[in-house]
């Protein structure tokens, strides 16, 4: 028992000399070590970012890359410092991933050591990504759709269809419009639908020939373009060389196996068009839309693909396309999106992507709001209310209905079969009043007969003009030969 007590009293005695001999030499118990070792900002604590963020470190300088558009005032920190160590900002702890901090200015880091000396660190925020452009609307197909100022009965133009019957208002559900030989005049690329036959059918210009269209196949250079079952047609220069090029979307037989077909690009030259394929194979390709997504000055596209991804296709400036999968959500793969436009809603400079299709097969109508990270977020998103009954979106508008400077969106509808309502029977608008990142159903109360359950045909096609010429824009069929329009006054809509 002695003995014992000997030894624990032995053990305190040269516990004591040596925290007293360490005392003395001046070295402290605590540790010094100070180092910032990593320092990332992740998605998943800052859904304004597209994706994590990684700061490069080097020596006691430290890079910060943020997309433009970011604020810089509050981003949650994910870090790693020595151990015991502190992360300080102008003198305030910092809690790793909880604490948002301010790298806007030229604030200094600095990593506090147990012993209370510390390291500092200077950031550089290098902003990444896509520039603004105030004028990207200018340069969407959509804008070019808006403003082609040609409202006509089409009946008047085409007497007779593809198939050599009366024209009827489906006949030509993928058409478009533009001044495609520079002559001042408006002609017109449309394309028939054989969706349950074998055989594709022509592309046919219609030249505008002093208010009277001439059908002229004599502009194709390479062989006139054939499509099975065409959707859509858009215009944009894709090669900027000042003539307006066309490309046209199909989805092919439609009906099992769902063989699909190619996107045709037809490049105008002089006039002429020579036509290729877009070089993405075969798809269910319902839509596209058209718009400089990357703000690099050429004109990018967007395709849905009901049988696969739909997807971005960049330009490498001289109307060559290549996908890039990584602008487009992962999470909305292979949905049943069937029609779609590119537009800067919010006027930031960065264009913003609606799409919608068939809601009762799980494809939410959305807008993806676009940013300056060049990705599409599904963070940034507003879902439009579904309506019971109309779950087939099959057109997407831009108005300013009430002249408040904001851009309101209007859908076309269609029935899905659920319910009552009859497949692709009857239509029903539905408004959408922009509250800057919301936006609010406004139909029943500013938009009156916006429903039709019983007429045998949906509206392939809305218009958005003055049509009566009072300074407002008014709603109506893209073809006069559907005789539908409703009339705006002071932000109320009348069926005429």
């Amino acid at each position: 028992m002695k003995k014992n007590f000997y030894l624990f009293t032995l053990t305190i005695a040269f516990f004591i000399t040596a925290c007293n001999k360490e005392q003395m030499s001046g070295v402290s118990p605590f540790s010094s070590e100070k180092d910032l070792i990593e320092l990332s900002f992740l998605k998943v604590n800052n859904p304004e970012l597209d994706k994590d963020y990684k700061a490069t470190i080097d020596g006691q300088a430290i890079t910060i890359a943020i997309p433009k558009g970011v604020s810089l005032k509050s981003l949650v920190p994910t870090f790693k410092v020595s151990e015991n160590a502190t992360l300080l900002i102008n003198n305030v702890g910092v809690e790793n991933e909880k604490t948002p901090i301010d790298v806007s200015g030229t604030s200094v880091i600095n990593v506090l050591a147990q012993n209370k000396s510390n390291n500092k660190y200077f950031p550089t925020v290098l902003l990444v990504g896509v520039t603004q452009d105030l004028q990207a609307n200018s340069k969407t197909s959509y804008n070019t759709y808006i403003n082609n100022k040609l409202y006509i009965d089409f009946s008047t133009a085409i007497t007779k269809t593809a198939f050599n019957v009366n024209y009827f208002e489906d006949a030509y559900n993928a058409r478009a419009y533009a001044d495609f030989d520079k002559d001042g005049d408006l002609d017109m690329i449309a394309v028939a639908s054989n969706a349950f036959g074998s055989n594709a059918v022509d592309v046919e210009y219609y030249k505008n020939n002093v208010f009277q269209f001439v059908k002229d196949q004599t502009v194709f250079s390479n062989g006139t373009p054939k499509m099975l079952n065409a959707r859509k047609v858009i215009v944009a220069d894709l090669d900027k060389n000042g003539w307006l090029d066309v490309v046209i979307t199909g989805s092919g037989f439609d009906r099992t196996p769902f063989s699909g077909e190619t996107i045709k690009v037809l490049m105008n030259v002089n006039g002429k068009f020579t036509t290729k394929d877009l070089g993405i194979g075969l798809g269910y390709f319902a839509s596209v839309t058209a718009g400089d997504i990357d703000n690099d000055g050429d004109i990018d596209l967007f395709v849905t693909d009901n049988k696969a991804i739909s997807k971005f296709m960049i330009n490498d400036g001289a109307g060559n396309f290549k996908p890039e999968l990584s602008i487009y959500p992962s999470t909305l793969y292979g949905k049943a999106y069937f029609t779609s436009e590119l537009y800067d809603i919010n006027n930031d400079g960065y264009l913003d992507l609606v799409t919608g299709g068939h809601e009762h097969n799980g494809a939410s109508t959305i807008v993806l709001f676009g940013n300056a990270s060049g990705n599409f977020m599904t963070s940034l998103m507003f879902t439009v209310p579904a309506v019971s009954g109309f779950g087939v979106v099959v057109d997407i508008d831009f108005i300013d209905y009430n002249k408040d400077g904001k851009t309101d969106v209007l859908i076309t509808r269609t029935g899905d079969g659920k319910l009552e309502q009859g497949y692709y029977k009857g239509y029903y608008l539905q408004l959408l009043k922009n509250n800057g990142k919301t936006f609010e159903d406004v139909t029943k109360t500013v938009l009156a007969n916006y429903v039709d359950e019983n007429a045998n045909r949906w509206i392939n096609m809305i218009r958005v003009h003055d049509v009566d010429n009072d300074g407002d824009l008014d709603i109506t069929s893209d073809d006069k030969f559907y005789g539908l329009s409703w009339i705006n006054n002071s932000g109320v809509f009348t069926k005429q």
